[in-house]
């Protein structure tokens, strides 16, 4: 990770007015106080990250969950269509029909 350094127009001020090792000092402070806060955010972030990818795993549908849908699907399809030509006579007879076992 890249460590922060204060801008030039900073430390030019702080050793304007402090003495070299205070200045020095302050301005090592600060820089890592800064980049302290600067790895705490990634950490964070990375964190968060993890957090929404695994609720969104665990809210969105794989690929597998689909598969298993489509084929619940087609199954319920055929039954519907067996029941259906079960229970109407008229389905029956059209079957008995095209098939040439009624005339």
């Amino acid at each position: 990770m890249q460590s922060y350094q204060l801008p030039h127009s900073i430390r030019e001020e702080l050793f304007k007015d402090l003495t070299k090792e205070k200045a020095s000092k302050l301005s090592d402070l600060l820089e890592n106080s800064i980049n302290t806060v600067f790895s705490t955010a990634k950490d964070i972030a990375i964190q968060k990250k993890l957090e929404i990818k695994d609720e969104l795993s665990k809210e969105l549908a794989s690929k597998s969950d689909l598969a298993v849908l489509k084929s619940e699907m087609k199954l319920y399809f055929v039954i519907t269509i067996c029941v259906i030509v079960v229970l109407n006579k008229d389905a029956i007879t059209l079957i008995g029909q095209v098939l040439g076992l009624v005339k």
